[in-house]
């Protein structure tokens, strides 16, 4: 199972807020069709869609898009902005349909402002719910992760592409391994292996495991086979290098934790995680 891959299309009338037209590798219609392919030829048998657009209008649009295809497409973790008059109501409309598992914080208006009373409001709401909160790290820290999972230990939070750490192939730097330690210590914290190449300082990114491995064994050290999660970030993974390039990485990481650990990070603890059966 593939918990991360975006999909869009460029042609429609009103146009798309991600990605940008100047971005030559991606600027172009990724729909079904395309995603298929790279699921024959990677064995990929689910997925989860997260939703890279900011306009409202665009979660049912994704859910529309992908109806008549259930077993292939089992959720869609959405965007709604957060702290917000709407959220609530905009979040009960959605939640109707039972593929909408949740929604990714990515934006970040107000800076350090924030986490505001309206922000508390509606992350309570989501876990009063029983939705998913997935983290975009580039716009928030591993000290608010602990900050929120603490004040909300029923919301189940994923942090996205191995928590925002740039990999350039060296040890982890000391204070991020202890940060991700402090949210890890929060049992309803977890962490996709998603976004390797994205994260990767080197283009196109390397594919030998060992440029990853000392953000992957801390990872692993802090999460366990329990609390990790399989995802790409196709077709992002298109700038670094092929799908099977990326998928040979991680499961050459993996392997070695043998098949019921596999098991877990490739499917079941997304299942676990999102409330699927």
């Amino acid at each position: 199972m593939d918990t991360h891959i975006h999909l869009y299309d460029t042609t429609r009338a009103e146009g798309v807020d991600w990605p940008v037209e100047s971005d030559t590798a991606l600027y172009r219609p990724i729909l079904p069709p395309d995603f298929a392919k790279v699921c024959d030829e990677n064995g990929i048998t689910a997925t989860f869609i997260v939703e890279a657009s900011s306009r409202l209008e665009d979660n049912q649009w994704v859910l529309d898009l992908v109806r008549d295809e259930p077993d292939r497409y089992i959720g869609l973790v959405g965007s709604l902005e957060i702290g917000t008059d709407d959220f609530a109501a905009n979040l009960k409309q959605l939640s109707q349909d039972t593929r909408y598992v949740g929604i990714r914080m990515r934006d970040r208006p107000r800076g350090d402002n924030y986490f505001n009373e309206a922000v508390w409001r509606d992350l309570n709401v989501l876990a009063e719910k029983g939705k998913t909160l997935d983290l975009l790290m580039h716009n928030f820290t591993l000290q608010e992760v602990d900050q929120i999972a603490k004040k909300l230990p029923s919301l189940k939070i994923l942090i996205n592409h191995v928590a925002g750490i740039k990999i350039d192939g060296k040890p982890v730097d000391l204070d991020w391994a202890q940060d991700l330690a402090q949210a890890a210590s929060n049992p309803n914290v977890h962490c996709k292996i998603s976004g390797l190449f994205q994260q990767s300082q080197m283009q196109p990114s390397p594919v030998d495991l060992a440029f990853y491995k000392p953000v992957l064994d801390e990872l692993w050290k802090v999460f366990g086979e329990d609390r990790l999660i399989y995802g790409s970030n196709w077709p992002v993974t298109m700038r670094g290098g092929s799908y099977g390039d990326y998928k040979a990485v991680v499961m050459e990481f993996l392997e070695p934790k043998g098949e019921a650990a596999m098991k877990k990070v490739l499917a079941e603890n997304a299942y676990e995680f999102y409330g699927l059966e």
